[in-house]
């Protein structure tokens, strides 16, 4: 761990077996290396960056359509993705809250520097909540001429 200009460094390398995403076989035939920088939640004032060491793996299943894959730490890192899921969790909360330039002007002081436009397309990921079904349904005949009747 070091400190670099008011961000906390934090140097990790993932070990141990790792399953195939797609068969799920376990693999250590390693491809190659490659350091992701992963940003988490900031501590004692300063901005929090991972620069995590992950391998590429081959998969040894013949049968199975991946070739290669990521090795993923549970907790720390998902796919595609360079905030933890604590972090993100945050980012979501504050951008469904706040939404665009204020919602980015807060996480200046939470120590994590995001757009406005970023925010707006972490609400617009996010799954619409769930409408309740309606017990009762009613419906009204109307008519646009007057004595027409559409319902039949």
């Amino acid at each position: 761990m070091e400190v670099v200009t008011d961000v906390v460094v934090v140097i990790a390398r993932a070990r141990g077996p790792v399953g195939c995403p797609g068969c799920g076989q376990g693999s250590l035939w390693e491809h190659s290396r490659y350091v992701r920088h992963v940003g988490d939640e900031a501590v004692g004032g300063r901005a929090v960056r991972i620069d995590l060491s992950v391998r590429r793996l081959y998969c040894e299943n013949t049968a199975c359509s991946r070739t290669t894959f990521v090795e993923q730490v549970d907790g720390l890192t998902v796919r595609y993705q360079r905030r933890t899921p604590a972090l993100q969790r945050v980012v979501e909360a504050i951008a469904v809250a706040l939404a665009g330039s204020a919602g980015a002007r807060l996480l200046v002081h939470l120590h994590q520097l995001l757009s406005w436009s970023t925010l707006l397309r972490c609400v617009m990921a996010l799954p619409d909540p769930l409408a309740a079904v309606p017990r009762v349904l009613g419906m009204d005949d109307f008519a646009l001429l007057k004595g027409q009747s559409y319902s039949g």
